[in-house]
């Protein structure tokens, strides 16, 4: 592995104006889902996920408009009834409230997510399904609101690719779940690695390009975390047909499913 491609984070990549960009992004996807957003979102995106009716029921439609991912955490198992599961990055709650109801009344679900428009839609919505089970907090992935050890399963979509430095969000993940934890978690790799001036553009972060992971990097990314059995459980090609799809097809990027654990 090349451990200075892992060390690189875009070294001049303004941080403040990347976080603004993608709460402008997802605070237009929040307030304004009719409008054009620059991947597939909402209910066809679902669909293209493999999102089936049943999981989707129960789910409030402002919500489902509003949703936005890369992936699918519940094709994966390992959220079960009477666990507590995390969701980082929320969004407008679609998550959140599938794994609800898989947790059952004995179980809970946290979603946490750093666009306050994001998280009033997630809050509404779970007014709207009725669930008593689920809260949603503000919050950012490489310091989440929860104390050590406080969550079973940890479920992420399209929301890694989008944070500087994949090393700290993973170790804090790995900090809020107990031992034997599980990640369940949809993030944009690519097959081809991303050079600095990529890296470097702010606009292809919010395409969810700039910011992806290369393949083969993933799985020592995960062990030096903490985690043992890290896997690419899926690929979906999330960007075809897209308004990003070209430059997504430079590097091969693509949706995937990841799992791995904690030990003990």
């Amino acid at each position: 592995m090349n451990q200075a491609y892992l060390r690189r984070t875009a070294p001049t990549l303004d941080r403040g104006r990347l976080r603004a960009a993608i709460e402008d992004a997802f605070t237009n996807l929040a307030l304004h889902p009719e409008r054009r957003f620059h991947f597939v979102s909402g209910a066809p995106l679902a669909r293209r996920l493999g999102y089936t009716q049943a999981m989707l029921d129960g789910v409030p439609r402002e919500a489902l408009a509003s949703f936005s991912g890369v992936g699918n955490p519940f094709r994966m198992d390992g959220i079960e009834r009477g666990l507590q599961v995390l969701d980082v990055g929320c969004g407008s709650g679609v998550d959140s409230l599938i794994a609800a109801r898989m947790v059952g009344p004995r179980g809970r679900v946290i979603g946490v997510d750093m666009t306050a428009a994001m998280v009033e839609r997630a809050q509404d919505s779970v007014l709207r399904a009725g669930v008593a089970n689920v809260s949603i907090e503000w919050g950012h992935a490489e310091c989440l609101p929860l104390p050590d050890a406080s969550v079973d399963v940890v479920i992420s979509n399209g929301v890694v690719v989008l944070t500087p430095d994949k090393r700290d969000t993973f170790r804090e993940i790995a900090r809020v779940l107990r031992p034997g934890g599980l990640l369940r978690i949809a993030d944009v790799v690519v097959q081809w690695r991303i050079p600095p001036y990529v890296a470097e553009a702010t606009h292809l972060w919010t395409e969810c390009i700039g910011g992806a992971t290369w393949l083969e990097d993933y799985a020592p990314l995960l062990r030096g975390a903490g985690f043992v059995e890290p896997r690419v459980a899926e690929i979906f090609d999330v960007f075809a047909g897209t308004e990003v799809e070209r430059n997504s097809s430079m590097f091969r990027a693509r949706g995937a499913n990841v799992a791995a654990r904690l030990p003990g």
